[in-house]
C-alpha cells in the first residue's frame, strides 16, 4: 500500500509541474483572403514583448517550400488574444508552424494544416 501512495504522490507532482506548460495555447487560425487571423489563449500573467514566430510552407505532391517566415513582438494579454499576419496565399495546401516565445524560451507551439480555396 505504501508503494502506491508514493507512486500517487509522484504522479501528482508531475501533473502539477506540467500544468504550468498549458498556460498559453493557440486557438483557431483562419485565413481571410489577405491575412491570417491567429488566436491565442493566455491563462498566465500578461506579457509584453513576447515573440510570435510564423512560418508558412506551401505543400505540394512531393515537395514543400517556404512562403513566409517572420517573427514579431506582441503583447500577450490575459484571456483571448488575436493577431493579424498579412500574407497573400494562392489557392492550395499549406502547413503553418506557429510558436510563441517568452523571455527567450518557447511557451507554446503548434503545427496546423490550412487549405485555401479558389
Amino acid at each position: 500500500m505504501s508503494r502506491y501512495v508514493g507512486f500517487l504522490i509522484l504522479a501528482l507532482a508531475v501533473l502539477t509541474g506540467a500544468a504550468g506548460c498549458l498556460s498559453t495555447a493557440f486557438g483557431e487560425v483562419t485565413y481571410s483572403g489577405d491575412a491570417l487571423q491567429v488566436r491565442v489563449e493566455n491563462t498566465d500573467r500578461p506579457v509584453e514583448n513576447a515573440v510570435l514566430q510564423v512560418t508558412i510552407m506551401e505543400v505540394g505532391a512531393l515537395e514543400q517550400h517556404e512562403v513566409l517566415s517572420e517573427a514579431r513582438y506582441i503583447n500577450l494579454d490575459g484571456g483571448e488574444n488575436e493577431y493579424t499576419v498579412p500574407v497573400d496565399l494562392q489557392p492550395g495546401s499549406y502547413r503553418l508552424f506557429l510558436t510563441i516565445f517568452v523571455d527567450g524560451e518557447r511557451r507554446t507551439s503548434v503545427i496546423r494544416d490550412l487549405e485555401v480555396a479558389p
